[in-house]
């Protein structure tokens, strides 16, 4: 049985070994705040991870929210899904798409 190419928040790929690396992309959709960036970096500073690709823009007029895309290589299918865990809990966080390729 193999591990889809998404990894669900839901579920973790359970077949996955610390060899299986691969990279991760982490859509997040929060509250325009000052310190908003800070705490999406967090979690991968934690874990010792620097992102490959950080991406932040305002999306609609009024500025009040943004989405992100924050990229990193070489974590296993699980370390991904405890970022993802750990976006999640951010407050002012209101949606994570979590892709591992």
């Amino acid at each position: 049985m193999s591990c889809p190419q998404s990894v669900s928040t839901a579920t973790a790929c359970p077949q996955s070994t610390p060899h299986d690396a691969v990279e991760a992309i982490f859509f997040v959709t929060a509250t325009a705040d000052p310190g908003m960036v800070q705490r999406l970096v967090e979690p991968f500073s934690k874990l010792g991870l620097v992102p490959t690709r950080v991406h932040i823009s305002s999306e609609n007029g009024q500025g009040d929210e943004f989405s992100a895309d924050l990229r990193v290589a070489g974590l296993t299918r699980q370390t991904a899904h405890l970022v993802d865990k750990a976006l999640r809990r951010i407050v002012g966080v209101q949606q994570v798409i979590t892709l591992a390729e």
